[in-house]
């Protein structure tokens, strides 16, 4: 990975409005840190508390045969597998970011019982170290609780998505994370914090994981040319990952304890659009297709509306999403 890429994302979290003094000598805790968001963030915490002299204590999940990704003065790595106890008894987290979760489809389709493992067991285990602890706990849930429609999504309470209904396995098993977090909340009082993330991308990402943005640079790079297999008439949006990491910052820093979307709406378009934009950016690429003559116009765009009245706005369009993506290959 181009490390460039990464300083140039780090300086411009740092220089988020929030209040830095409220994360000194915090002790946290991630899971999913050898992972595709998991791991951007460990290492940007790590970044920011050389840079910011935070005085951080940050442990770090990964699972029983994994290797630590790597190191930092900041830093300790804790073993074990997510439907047991895994962290240290002598370790007491201010935060815990459970971030931990099945990437892509691929990944779901291999594992369908991992997804029950990161979003139910492990998640209520969690819960009940933030209720023991008085810890601050801030949930990775997902868009895919909604279902698709026209417009920007706005959001809604785990128990209305509940009744309407969610169409898919991972979807689901989110949702059941969201409501064991409400629970939580209510009878206990536990700071749940539940983030929403719409269509993440950055530096880090497999570029075999099976998603169209990935598959599109992908195919960029090894053949100059870009296969649109279905119709590309799909509408998302795309946000760059440390608009993600800042936005969860301001949540964290700024926010309560409820349900925030966490995505850039303003970097809307078509995927086939997207295709030709990173034809474009990389040199002139081919692109071919798309090959499906149907036409769908599902939208997946979140409103992020509670997110923006925090202060948060997103610093990175799409042209610079794209351009940081393709130079972090390099």
């Amino acid at each position: 990975m181009n490390q460039n890429v990464l300083y140039q994302d780090f300086e411009q979290i740092a220089a988020c409005a929030v209040p830095w003094k409220h994360l000194e000598n915090k002790r946290i805790l991630i899971t999913g840190a050898t992972g595709f968001i998991g791991g951007y963030l460990a290492k940007a915490l790590c970044w920011l508390d050389s840079q910011l002299s935070l005085g951080l204590d940050v442990e770090l999940f990964r699972r029983t045969g994994t290797e630590a990704v790597f190191s930092a003065p900041c830093v300790h790595w804790t073993e074990g597998t997510l439907s047991e106890n895994f962290i240290p008894e002598d370790f007491h987290p201010d935060i815990m970011i459970h971030a931990a979760s099945p990437a892509n489809q691929r990944a779901i389709c291999a594992d369908p019982v991992g997804i029950v493992d990161c979003s139910i067991l492990a998640t209520q285990y969690l819960l009940e170290r933030a209720r023991k602890d008085h810890s601050m706990l801030v949930f990775f849930s997902s868009g895919e609780v909604y279902r698709r429609r026209s417009g920007r999504i706005p959001e809604e309470g785990a128990r209305d998505l509940a009744q309407s209904g969610v169409s898919s396995l991972y979807g689901n098993s989110k949702l059941a994370g969201e409501l064991l977090c409400a629970r939580y909340k209510e009878e206990y009082g536990v700071d749940c914090r539940i983030l929403r993330p719409f269509s993440i991308f950055g530096p880090g990402e497999s570029l075999t994981s099976g998603r169209y943005f990935t598959d599109f640079i992908r195919q960029v790079k090894e053949t100059h040319k870009i296969q649109v297999n279905g119709p590309g008439t799909q509408i998302r949006s795309h946000c760059y990952l440390s608009d993600f990491i800042s936005g969860l910052l301001y949540v964290l820093l700024r926010g309560e304890s409820t349900v925030y979307n966490m995505g850039n709406e303003d970097n809307t378009c078509s995927i086939l659009e997207l295709a030709e934009q990173i034809a474009k950016l990389s040199g002139n690429a081919d692109v071919i297709g798309p090959l499906s003559p149907e036409i769908q116009t599902d939208s997946f765009v979140p409103d992020t509306t509670k997110l923006r009245q925090l202060g948060w706005r997103p610093q990175i369009n799409l042209q610079d999403c794209i351009k940081r993506c393709l130079d972090s290959y390099q």
